[in-house]
């Protein structure tokens, strides 16, 4: 037979806790201003931070970049990637450089707006729908045409599947 003794054990204490008191109304995490001044002088404070941020933190990596003419942008699995994909272009006689960028929050938005100053196109490769192309593309501001090329549900695109992609773009024959 088994017996079953409750034991009542409790819970230590919490002083970061909300509990709906006015006591603990301070710990309270909100960013709900509802009086116009306030809302603003919060806003523009944001605004300061995130300037700063992107100043500060923005990061980013090229390969083989100095003298692209076709400049691919990708980040994570993907950028490994396209290491591969620019040495199969440059094989092909396709000046391709990466660009990957290493935060994309903040976006690092000036550097790849100086690479791509070199470019004749910039090529996006995503393993989503095109969620940082939309970053590229305000980037770019219509300076160079901008390309995109995605993987979904979690295929990971190859490095000849982006070459090829790219050959017929730029008008390479692919074989």
């Amino acid at each position: 037979m088994l017996e079953l003794h409750p034991h009542i054990s409790q819970a230590p204490e919490k002083p970061w806790a909300v509990k709906g008191t006015p006591e603990t109304r301070p710990n309270a995490v909100t960013s709900i201003h509802l009086e116009p001044d306030t809302l603003e002088a919060h806003v523009r404070k944001l605004e300061a931070k995130y300037k700063q941020a992107e100043e500060a933190e923005a990061r980013s990596e090229t390969y083989r970049a100095e003298d692209a003419e076709v400049l691919l942008v990708g980040y994570g699995i993907v950028s490994r990637v396209l290491r591969s994909t620019v040495d199969q272009l440059r094989e092909r006689g396709v000046r391709a450089g990466l660009f990957r960028p290493v935060t994309l929050f903040p976006f690092p938005s000036r550097a790849l707006l100086q690479q791509a100053k070199k470019a004749r196109m910039v090529q996006v490769v995503e393993m989503s729908t095109g969620m940082m192309v939309e970053d590229v593309r305000l980037t770019i501001e219509g300076r160079v045409p901008v390309e995109f090329y995605g993987r979904v549900g979690g295929n990971v695109p190859s490095a000849e599947e982006v070459r090829d992609h790219v050959l017929q773009l730029v008008a390479v024959p692919v074989a």
